[in-house]
């Protein structure tokens, strides 16, 4: 791809987000909340839910299969569980400011891709160690591709696989802690009857669609070359949450 459709991409792309800025608004309170089909539309209607939901996609699809799938389970396993604590009267004074705040992690983490990450797990297909598996590799955010040498079980389970088994405890603690925020928003503002359950499912329906487009879209980005899209993505992700913070 040259630099000329790179543009022409980047301004899409900056087009197609300028296009929900009008729904920066339209958060809990203002939406319908009867049944599946608003709770579907939802994340899709609400800039700050649509940015970090599909910005969460993104992000996983330069990490682990397995980190990948944690982080988005993760995700909607609280937001479900925070919508249902909203549903039962569970409040948190400063909810609003949560959500808006969970936009900056998810921008810097798409705009600075400073760590790697692993792109393989430690097992090889038909259940090798390490040791007898192909060379790791190491993708960030951008499109470089580095293979590590071989090396045995004991160095990656005493040497880096520590710190890297703390780092993403800490990953999945954030998330879990945001996206109970996001469910616990929702909940707080539904009636308790049968239709809220309804509207529950949609939105974790609508979440997920938004998870796996990000993590389909990223994928394909990387694959034609176009990862600066994803960091077009991140900063824009960043800005827009300081922006609502203090426009809030």
């Amino acid at each position: 791809m040259n630099s000329l459709n790179r543009i022409k991409l980047q301004c899409l792309s900056l087009a197609g987000l300028a296009a929900f800025s009008h729904a920066a608004s339209a958060h809990t309170g203002l939406l319908p909340t009867d049944g599946f089909s608003d709770g579907f539309q939802h994340p899709f209607l609400g800039l700050d839910h649509f940015l970090v939901m599909l910005g969460l996609g993104l992000w996983a699809s330069s990490q682990s299969r397995l980190l990948s799938k944690q982080a988005i389970g993760l995700f909607l396993l609280f937001m479900a569980i925070g919508a249902l604590l909203g549903l039962r009267g569970i409040g948190f004074a400063y909810v609003e400011t949560a959500i808006l705040v969970s936009l900056l992690p998810v921008g810097i983490a798409l705009s600075f891709p400073i760590v790697p990450t692993l792109r393989r797990t430690l097992w090889g297909i038909n259940g090798n160690s390490a040791c007898n598996a192909p060379a790791l590799q190491v993708r960030d955010a951008g499109t470089s591709v580095t293979a590590f040498p071989r090396r045995s079980v004991g160095t990656i389970k005493h040497g880096s696989q520590k710190p890297r088994r703390f780092s993403q405890a800490i990953i999945l603690t954030s998330i879990a802690i945001f996206a109970a925020m996001h469910g616990l928003a929702h909940g707080s503002e539904m009636p308790a009857a049968a239709s809220a359950y309804a509207y529950i499912s949609g939105i974790v329906s609508g979440t997920a669609v938004l998870h796996f487009s990000g993590l389909a879209l990223g994928l394909l980005f990387r694959r034609i070359n176009a990862a600066g899209l994803i960091r077009v993505y991140g900063t824009l992700t960043g800005l827009t949450g300081v922006w609502l913070l203090f426009a809030a």
